[in-house]
């Protein structure tokens, strides 16, 4: 028999209205209990280590979970997370980085509306996270929601109300090799968004890295300072990781002579299809496991 580890952190699919306003309060059990149909000759545990609005969640909760999920990972056959949707892209990109290769799927899940809510999104949702986890062919990070399956390295979230709220986005070429947790992320990252005609802004001086989401395929502007700035941040020692503001196709620096210059400056790197959520994630996870430019890069 093949057993699932249920993990619910809160989120939407949680709530309960309330005077103030939905507050997420329901468990691990009472959500199971409104899924109708259950995968056969399963066996689902159920452990609620927060129970959060997910504009609250971070780095930290999710190096929580990949702690969790590793104590866990030789008495469960897939794990099955529940999460707000508002910062689902981020978590799915954060726990891609933390739990390299698995052979075992993780599955993250939310809704559009609580399940307590007539019409609610919630249990078909859950119901489809669960059958994705007691597949035999699941693996790795992946997001289930609304019918689809998205790898858990390109999910951004595309829509504020409709349920089919995610999207894959760049999808990337699936990963093989020994399965491996980490269970560090630094934080210490700023992620600058270019307006035309806007001045670069501070950078504090704990931030080790920038992700700087660009104009098309990634570039800068040549005026009001924007080349100076990232020349300053450089000789500081804090690295440019380099993408785009556009949802599809990602950044590609050397296309144009605003961004191919910046490729011979040690420091920056062209984040190419990552989402700006993995961008961001994938940057904090290199800081906490490199020393140098060269294993940053890596």
């Amino acid at each position: 028999m093949r057993k699932i580890l249920l993990i619910t952190t809160g989120g939407t699919i949680a709530c309960s209205d309330t005077t103030g306003g939905r507050t997420p309060e329901s468990t691990a059990n009472e959500l199971l209990e409104s899924v109708s149909e259950l995968p056969e000759n399963v066996e689902i545990d159920c452990v609620s280590p927060f129970c959060k609005d997910s504009t609250d969640m971070s780095p930290r909760e999710w190096t929580a979970l990949a702690r969790l999920i590793r104590d866990n990972y030789e008495d469960y056959s897939g794990f099955v997370i529940t999460h707000g949707t508002d910062t689902l892209g981020y978590a799915a990109a954060a726990l891609s980085c933390l739990i390299e290769n698995s052979e075992k799927p993780v599955v993250l899940t939310g809704s559009m509306k609580p399940m307590k809510t007539a019409g609610s999104d919630a249990p078909a949702n859950l119901r489809n996270a669960l059958f994705c986890a007691a597949e035999d062919n699941s693996r790795g990070v992946c997001v289930s929601f609304d019918g689809k399956i998205i790898d858990g390295r390109s999910v951004v979230k595309v829509d504020t109300e409709s349920v089919s709220a995610f999207e894959s986005v760049n999808e990337r070429e699936k990963q093989h090799g020994e399965t491996v947790f980490y269970d560090k992320m630094d934080e210490n990252v700023s992620v600058v968004t270019i307006i035309p005609g806007a001045e670069p802004p501070i950078i504090p001086e704990n931030v080790k890295a920038v992700v700087v989401l660009g104009l098309g395929t990634g570039g800068i502007p040549s005026c009001r300072g924007w080349a100076e700035w990232l020349g300053a941040l450089l000789e500081r020692g804090i690295y440019a990781v380099m993408s785009t503001q556009v949802l599809r196709g990602g950044s590609n620096l050397s296309l144009y002579k605003v961004g191919s210059g910046l490729l011979e400056k040690r420091g920056v790197i062209d984040a190419g299809k990552m989402t700006a959520e993995y961008a961001a994630m994938r940057t904090m996870f290199a800081l906490a496991y490199s020393n140098d430019f060269e294993s940053f890069k890596r």
